[in-house]
């Protein structure tokens, strides 16, 4: 009988379980020291775990585990809710016709269950949101897949760059 060590077993030919859990701080500590890799003089990227593979050990965790696969989806799906919602009761029509092209063109609902997903399983999300031509509408909104995606150590100057799209009272 083969048994998974982050689980809840039956015993063969006993009327008996075994619980079993392993230490998430040993099986994810790695014995190797965790550098910025370098592409190039202005961009490089902290990688997830020694290997770079991080991400897809979790998922293949998650993913080998009925129960826990199971309350993962359970988890998103209750983080999901009943999906976006938006009001145009109070709007021109001319607005209500912008919320409407804007939701046609885009999978909104595909959008946040992967944002969710993405919250349940690596706590943090990575969307894209596309301007118009003149940058002041947002016409196209994507997700990134957080296992594909790597964070980059910030700069000196990053939040001094950001500042100038925020308003005073957010800095």
């Amino acid at each position: 009988m083969e048994l998974n060590f982050n689980s809840v077993e039956t015993i063969a030919n006993l009327n008996a379980s075994a619980a079993f859990q392993v230490d998430s701080g040993k099986v994810f500590k790695d014995d190797v020291y965790i550098c910025p890799v370098i592409i190039d003089k202005k961009l490089s990227y902290i990688p997830w775990g020694g290997d770079n593979n991080l991400p897809y050990h979790i998922l293949d965790l998650i993913e080998s585990d009925e129960t826990l696969s199971t309350c993962q989806q359970f988890n998103a799906e209750v983080c999901y809710g009943s999906g976006l919602r938006y009001n145009v009761d109070e709007s021109t029509k001319a607005v209500k016709q912008e919320v409407e092209d804007f939701l046609l063109d885009n999978a909104v609902a595909q959008y946040w269950l992967g944002v969710c997903h993405d919250f349940k399983h690596f706590a943090f999300c990575v969307s894209v949101i596309i301007l118009n031509a003149e940058g002041n509408k947002v016409v196209r909104l994507i997700r990134k897949e957080a296992c594909y995606c790597r964070l980059s150590p910030a700069e000196k100057d990053d939040f001094l760059r950001l500042n100038r799209f925020f308003p005073k009272s957010c800095s």
